[in-house]
């Protein structure tokens, strides 16, 4: 993870700051949506709220869940190769 998105996970409001598990993911009832990039999805949300939607300024929040999404990607094609999913 960059710095931004270390720093947007610790400004935020969430008691449980962390990402989904894959375990928890694999665990899920198949009609329960699981967002594993919750917290950046919220912050970028947020950031756009507070900058009434200037996107220009809220890059550093697009970015940071961009990288979430695509770790999160990374990881489920790991799993699958190695047959855990």
């Amino acid at each position: 993870m960059t710095d931004s998105t270390d720093e947007i996970r610790r400004e935020s409001q969430e008691k449980d700051a962390r990402r989904v598990t894959l375990k928890e993911f694999q665990n899920k009832k198949s009609s329960k949506f699981m967002d594993p990039c919750a917290i950046e999805a919220k912050a970028s949300f947020k950031c756009l709220d507070d900058n009434n939607y200037d996107k220009t300024l809220c890059s550093d929040y697009f970015a940071a869940y961009r990288e979430c999404k695509q770790m999160w990607i990374a990881e489920r094609r790991r799993a699958r190769k190695n047959g855990e999913l």
